[in-house]
């Protein structure tokens, strides 16, 4: 008996195990606040309201954690309860578990039609970039450019939505047995520009485009770095519209407010001569295609472009006048159709 009650004195003691008086939590609560107030050309600056301008209005975050180490992804969630907080700024809010540990957070908005995302395993490769345009569009902008002396278009990329990112490096995660709060700020980190050309003839436009190049194609968000090694453009709709500016009896212009990840720095590689244009491609009322191609230069430098992202171009882009065809032979010589009277049938059509 002795020596059974010392056996099993033995296994209960090995069966032991130390617990804390509060079990560990994980959930860390993450405030968004979104800092969208100030943006060029989409809340505050604006050219031109007559044509669409560029929204930013998230409804989901996507919040991840990065080893601080290796910079790996740790753990991530979508965050989606929106507020306004006491400077009446918005907000979004949700919960992620954390285990204790440091970390490089990112978050940056997951509702982006045309922002593709990869990369996302690797803080230093985590990327935000566009799709090329479609072959339709490439066709429209390959037609003879010899008075620019280049061949070969550079790749053409869709302009970007707005994608709105917040980092917090090394952050500490302690062991809690309370929720812990992170408040962060998340900006745009797409630029907007405003871009004009006078227009002549504008009734005779029935489509409009333009593609403008040097501009950056991506942006490796987490290290705030953008893709400056690529000669590349953007492609954006026109909009027919009135400057009431333009001191002249014709206010039409051709316009657009359009996105892009940043047009790459003046020195980037001084050696290389500038490739800095756009090109308006109209299609008109007749199907026929009118192109005209300005250096942007000395448009970039001046003082709207560089404090409010105004590229208004001081030039007539003329749209011809369609074909008329010859009036046929009779006596008016106006084209006067006549309808006959129909002729009535019946009868039974299967489906």
């Amino acid at each position: 008996m002795r020596i059974m009650l010392a056996l099993s004195l033995i296994f209960m003691l090995g069966s032991c195990e130390r617990r804390p008086l509060v079990d560990a939590n994980e959930n860390v609560d993450i405030r968004v606040v979104l800092n969208v107030k100030t943006v060029l050309n989409v809340t505050t600056g604006v050219y031109n309201d007559r044509i669409p301008i560029p929204q930013i209005s998230p409804s989901v975050i996507r919040v991840m954690f990065y080893d601080v180490v290796t910079g790996q992804l740790a753990t991530q969630a979508f965050i989606s309860h929106k507020g306004l907080d006491e400077n009446g700024e918005l907000y979004l809010t949700g919960n992620i578990k954390v285990p204790s540990g440091r970390y490089n957070m990112v978050c940056y908005n997951f509702d982006t039609p045309s922002v593709l995302i990869n990369g996302e395993n690797n803080l230093n490769t985590i990327n935000a970039y566009t799709s090329e345009i479609s072959e339709y569009h490439y066709s429209r902008f390959l037609s003879s450019r010899s008075d620019n002396n280049y061949e070969v278009l550079p790749r053409i990329y869709y302009e970007p939505d707005h994608l709105v990112v917040a980092r917090e490096d090394n952050i500490f995660i302690p062991k809690r047995s309370t929720t812990m709060t992170i408040h962060t700020v998340a900006s745009t980190i797409v630029d907007t520009y405003y871009i004009q050309v006078r227009l002549v003839n504008g009734q005779y436009a029935s489509d409009a485009t333009a593609v403008l190049t040097d501009l950056s194609p991506s942006n490796k968000f987490a290290i705030n770095e953008r893709k400056f090694d690529e000669y590349s453009a953007t492609f954006f709709e026109m909009h027919r519209s009135v400057d009431t500016r333009i001191r002249a009896v014709n206010q039409d212009v051709l316009c657009a407010t359009f996105n892009t990840f940043g047009k790459r720095p003046d020195d980037i590689d001084p050696s290389v001569e500038s490739k800095l244009y756009v090109t308006f491609n109209v299609i008109t009322v007749d199907g026929k295609q009118v192109e005209m191609t300005v250096d942007m230069d000395s448009v970039f430098r001046t003082p709207e472009a560089i404090e409010k992202h105004w590229l208004l171009i001081d030039k007539d882009f003329v749209i011809p006048e369609p074909d008329v065809p010859d009036p046929p032979i009779g006596d008016g010589g106006m084209f006067d159709p006549d309808v006959e009277k129909w002729d009535e049938e019946e009868g039974n059509i299967e489906l």
